[in-house]
């Protein structure tokens, strides 16, 4: 593969972090449809509130939310890349709710919102790339109203498991997830986030929160989303996430053989294939 069309550049977007490219949020979101419907579920929005989505991407949650608090409710999205917010709007374009939506650039933190403005906040697959979560949580909580919610769902990859791979080199593989830090461009990325939303809401002030955590498992026969995304993610973690270059040399190569091998057939073809990643959600009340 090219480097024009690495997996880093196919799932990288234009805000140049790994795994927020639209490719990536939306074949993993459809992939992962049954997990994140259940667990936007769980935050129990209600008919007629007006919710704010943090990081809201090419608008992957639209139309669950839309659902959920109908024709009286508002959804206001706020993303950092302008591109993907281009592609919300033409996705949206035609939707019976569309005008129910309202579109802004700009950052997680601070929010360029009134205190208060908001019944609830959603903030979904974004916590992880902020190096101050806390404070971010903060500031969603400054715009929910007294007794409003924000719930938060995010990665959770300590029930990672990808096989067949000799025990030693999946744990050497987990082990250097991206946790904090990265020390290369892609800055700070948590992948170990979901598990410990609870104590950051708790630590932002909220109320009366609680969490789950939901694990997905791919196995064959895969269906065609499942593959289309597994297809770049795969070798992406394998090859060039973050953590890959902290491996020894022998590691890395162990890694590369399994997903792009010179004979025998990749990881991801064979009939004992596995996967498992984790999301968790955690939601609070002001």
């Amino acid at each position: 593969m090219s480097d024009e069309r690495s997996h880093r550049s196919i799932l990288r977007s234009d805000a140049a972090l790994d795994l927020t490219s639209d490719f990536w949020m939306h074949s993993h979101f459809r992939a992962m449809a049954e997990v994140y419907r259940s667990l936007l579920t769980q935050a129990e929005l209600l008919p007629g509130d007006r919710v704010l989505d943090v990081g809201c991407g090419s608008g992957t949650h639209f139309a669950w939310l839309a659902a959920i608090i109908g024709p009286e409710g508002k959804i206001v999205g706020i993303d950092a890349d302008p591109a993907n917010l281009d592609l919300a709007r033409s996705r949206i374009a035609g939707e019976p709710w569309a005008d129910q939506v309202e579109l802004h650039a700009g950052p997680m933190s601070p929010l360029p919102f009134e205190d208060g403005s908001f019944d609830a906040v959603w903030c979904a697959g974004s916590l992880q790339y902020v190096a101050d979560p806390v404070g971010a949580i903060r500031d969603m909580v400054r715009v929910v109203r007294q007794g409003g919610k924000v719930a938060i769902q995010d990665v959770e990859m300590h029930p990672m498991l990808l096989g067949p791979m000799p025990d030693d080199l999946l744990i050497a593989l987990k082990d250097c997830l991206p946790r904090g830090e990265t020390h290369t461009d892609e800055g700070y990325v948590d992948w170990f986030t979901g598990h410990k939303l609870r104590g950051y809401l708790l630590e932002a002030g909220l109320r009366e929160v609680r969490g789950y955590l939901r694990m997905r498992e791919y196995v064959h026969p895969l269906t065609t989303d499942e593959r289309r995304f597994l297809d770049v993610a795969i070798p992406y973690l394998c090859t060039e996430s973050p953590g890959i270059p902290t491996l020894r040399v022998d590691q890395q190569a162990a890694l590369s053989q399994l997903v792009e091998p010179a004979d025998d057939a990749p990881i991801l073809t064979r009939p004992d294939f596995q996967f498992v990643e984790g999301r968790a959600l955690a939601v609070g009340v002001r």
